[in-house]
């Protein structure tokens, strides 16, 4: 295998942080992939009830913590004492739920960010979800290495409004989405980067992509195999759980 795409190198991106190996979306994941050199880290953020960006994938807490309930009925303060670790396994007893901003500040200077949005379930927070992001990223000088994704493409449009010099990305929703062509999602959302699953992604859609100029990631990326569809279909970057196995197959070739 080559670890390059029509002369650029594939990128590997996190999926949660590193986690194959590590609590999804903690700081031991994102310490994890960013030690491997993965070149960017993918994670979720929400909203909480006092307008705070926190680091979880899940409407509610019971899956990943050990509170319950959804996260925008939870104020920061709730949050705090929380195990967002012991579920994965012991050793990762007492990893807190990151906020936002704990990440942008940790964050190594040659990683990538990719930073989804989830507005599912809160979708009239849209404009306070849009604001709040792009006051965080105000200022810093990472913001050339972010990518905001979500699957809820107005939140993107609205959060351009904000920032247009972030880039943005588009998740494919098959359902929703399956009759438009790629690049008429994104101009809508005014998105750089086109995100689809591996059981939906098409030749026809990397190459049409292509001619308009549009990335391309394809996340559920964790196997050999996998990784030599993506090579074929030539992506610009792979969303795995275990960035430090696909960085070692494409180094092996």
């Amino acid at each position: 295998m080559d670890r390059r795409r029509g002369g650029q190198r594939i990128r590997v991106i996190a999926h949660r942080g590193s986690s194959g190996n590590a609590p999804e979306n903690t700081m031991a994941a994102f310490r994890e992939a960013a030690a491997v050199r993965a070149d960017m880290i993918e994670l979720d953020v929400r909203l909480t009830a006092d307008k705070e960006l926190v680091v979880l994938h899940d409407r509610r807490l019971n899956r990943t913590t050990s509170g319950s309930g959804r996260i925008r009925e939870h104020c920061l303060r709730d949050l705090a004492g929380l195990d967002a670790g012991s579920w994965f396994q012991n050793s990762f007893s007492g990893e807190p739920i990151p906020t936002l901003r704990a990440v942008l500040g940790w964050l190594p200077a040659r990683v990538g960010l990719n930073i989804e949005v989830k507005t599912d379930g809160d979708v009239r927070r849209r404009s306070n979800m849009a604001r709040k992001l792009a006051a965080e990223l105000h200022g810093r000088t990472m913001r050339s290495r972010v990518v905001v994704s979500s699957f809820d493409h107005r939140f993107l449009s609205l959060f351009r409004q904000y920032d247009d010099r972030v880039a943005t990305g588009v998740l494919f929703m098959p359902v929703r989405d399956a009759f438009v062509l790629p690049s008429m999602i994104c101009r809508r959302a005014g998105a750089a980067w086109f995100v689809c699953g591996r059981s939906h992604l098409r030749r026809w859609m990397v190459a049409h992509c292509r001619r308009h100029g549009i990335l391309v990631a394809c996340y559920g990326i964790n196997t050999r195999t996998h990784l030599v569809r993506m090579q074929h279909l030539a992506v610009d970057a792979v969303i795995t759980d275990y960035p430090e196995r696909m960085l070692r197959l494409l180094q092996r070739g």
